[in-house]
């Protein structure tokens, strides 16, 4: 099979269409699967699950070239119709209790268009050309590109009369969940199979086919061609020769060229048909089959059954005309002695009543078109009034909201700063009166410091004092002369001597002191013991019960009271009350003595 277009033109436009490199290998295995076995069926079957959206439809015209004759009509039935063909506009009017019959699906939520999704049968969407697979382009002469499907249901519901603009895709858009990604669904083509032909249109000859002729190679597509009448305008196929190529296409009598190579021949002048048909070698043709065939099965009867045409010598010119029995202007004359004519003067009669009764109706009609448009512009500006009243209300709405939005914001921000300057007041507060609580206590304990040093100032030189006047007393080491409980320097002494030693913890209380006197020393009748020879009532020693008088002290808060003078012991009690605070703890390590309380003589 000859293939027109190049091979690099063709690879570059199925790379451009089909991005998935295992998928174009799944096409060009199909086409050498149909070049092998011509199914032109399994060709379209095979495509039809590669080409699964509607980007991709345009890959069915790319392969078109690559179809043998006797297949194109067969595949431009079975394959869906290409992208991007001209609008087409259907007018709809609703009846009393009646539907228009149509239901749509998709919308910009979606990220698709708008989408006939079901015409009913009968109906009158059905009867004015609506399909199934048709992308709804405007809806009133509102463009719905970016609608929403709620916003497109509320346009068609709330009209009795709709006016849509559709072109058709042969797909529509699928989506079982709302979370499920769109995917696409083929809808057979009106006539491509039995049932559907019969349905839409009652016959197959009033089918529209598209084709791709290549004549390279070839002299001529070997079929003639004859122009229509201004009331049956159109190119039609007048024969096709057999065995020529354009037997092979399956070219017929009767079958409207539509358009060649995207050109119109629906008004187009014998004359230029003839030239664009010849001036290509590649023709991409819409045919529609088989419309001309009254026209030509009128022309045959004319031919065979009518008197010998009449020629008046007089005039050179080709003129329509009429035939006797029909009355009908049959087509432009293509050969001199195909038709006969008639008397001028009876051809004008006839032209000129009939031009009249064309110009009343052109006028009538365009009075009725006016008064349409007028309507329509109407409607369009009521509508048009309506949407702006709707979203002049929707912005105050939006404008109300974020209004009180934004002044909900600013009372809860006050709110928050009240809080947070109450929070931060009370902290201050707290912290205020923390530190005036700390100050007052620093202030009394230094009170009481000062209280207590000079209290211990003054008793310090009381105990020194008294020290002075016992040492004094004791006289010389080497006296034998009796001293304190009747001892002598250097004798053995019951002090201590057989107690138990115990601790006891003295607590210091505020302003009072230990009130304690010591006794003995190194040098003294106790041979270096400290001994507690009076505690005074009332005193912190006194209040704690545990130190009698006559006991020993070993140590005071690890400090030893051992081989040191009474001076020394002196100044240790002091300096040891003077570095505690009230309700300090001081710790005395003492001997209890033998004495008893009766025991009060002393030796001088």
């Amino acid at each position: 099979m000859e293939v027109t277009t190049t091979q690099m033109e063709f690879d570059q436009k199925v790379n451009e269409l089909i991005t998935s490199e295992q998928e174009r290998d799944h096409l060009f295995d199909a086409l050498k699967k149909y070049q092998t076995s011509s199914d032109v069926i399994k060709l379209v079957s095979d495509l039809k699950r590669l080409i699964n959206e509607p980007t991709k439809l345009e890959i069915y015209d790319t392969i078109r070239p690559l179809i043998r004759p006797q297949h194109q009509q067969q595949y431009d039935k079975l394959a869906p119709n290409s992208p991007g063909q001209k609008l087409r506009v259907i007018k709809l009017r609703r009846r009393t209790s009646e539907s228009f019959g149509f239901a749509v699906r998709g919308g910009f939520e979606h990220g698709v268009g708008i989408f006939v999704s079901h015409v009913e049968p009968g109906s009158q969407a059905e009867m004015r050309g609506l399909k199934m697979g048709d992308e709804i382009v405007r809806v009133n002469g509102f463009t719905i590109g970016q609608a929403i499907h709620e916003e497109v249901l509320n346009l068609i519901k709330g009209r009795d009369e709709i006016e849509l603009k559709v072109t058709n895709i042969g797909m529509v858009p699928i989506k079982q969940k709302p979370s499920d990604p769109v995917t696409w669904q083929y809808v057979d083509k009106p006539g491509s199979n039995k049932s559907q032909a019969i349905k839409s249109s009652g016959s197959e000859n009033e089918s529209v086919v598209k084709i791709f002729i290549n004549l390279h190679g070839a002299p001529s597509l070997g079929c003639s061609i004859i122009s229509g009448p201004t009331h049956f305008p159109g190119i039609f196929i007048e024969s096709v020769r057999p065995g020529s190529l354009g037997e092979d296409y399956n070219l017929e009598v009767g079958d409207q060229i539509m358009e060649v190579n995207g050109k119109s021949f629906e008004k187009i002048k014998h004359k230029e048909a003839i030239v664009e048909l010849k001036g290509s070698k590649e023709l991409n043709m819409i045919i529609k089959k088989s419309v001309g065939l009254p026209l030509l099965n009128l022309k045959k009867k004319n031919v065979e059954g009518s008197p010998v045409p009449v020629r008046k010598e007089t005039s050179n010119e080709q003129e329509p005309i009429q035939l006797e029995d029909s009355g009908e202007v049959i087509c432009e004359i293509l050969e001199e002695d195909l038709y006969a004519k008639v008397e001028k003067k009876h051809w004008a009669e006839e032209q000129e009543k009939l031009r009249k009764e064309k110009a009343e109706e052109a006028v009538r009609e365009q009075l009725r078109q006016q008064k349409k448009l007028e309507e329509e512009q109407q409607e369009r500006e009521e509508q048009e009034r309506r949407w702006e009243e709707q979203e002049r209300r929707r912005r105050e709405e939006e404008e109300r909201m974020r209004e009180e939005e934004h002044m909900r914001e600013l009372e809860e921000l006050r709110i928050q700063e009240e809080e947070k300057h109450r929070a931060e007041q009370r902290k201050n507060e707290e912290k205020r009166k923390k530190e005036e609580a700390v100050r007052k206590q620093k202030e009394l304990e230094e009170r009481k410091r000062q209280e207590i040093a000079a209290k211990k100032q003054q008793f310090g030189k009381l105990f020194r004092d008294r020290s002075a006047v016992l040492a004094g007393r004791s006289g010389p080491s080497n006296s034998m002369k009796p001293t304190l409980l009747g001892a002598a320097p250097g004798a053995q002494t019951s002090f201590g001597s057989s107690g138990n030693t115990k601790e006891v913890e003295v607590i210091l209380e505020d302003g009072t002191p230990l009130d304690i006197e010591l006794e003995g020393g190194t040098g003294s009748p106790l041979g270096g013991k400290i001994v507690i020879c009076e505690v005074y009532p009332g005193g912190s020693v006194d209040k704690s019960g545990g130190i009698r008088r006559g006991d020993q002290i070993v140590e005071v808060n690890g400090i030893s009271f051992q081989d040191i003078s009474l001076t020394e012991a002196n100044e240790k009690i002091w300096q040891v009350e003077q570095e505690c605070l009230p309700g300090d703890g001081i710790k005395f390590v003492v001997i209890e003595s033998g004495l008893n309380d009766d025991d009060e003589t002393t030796f001088f």
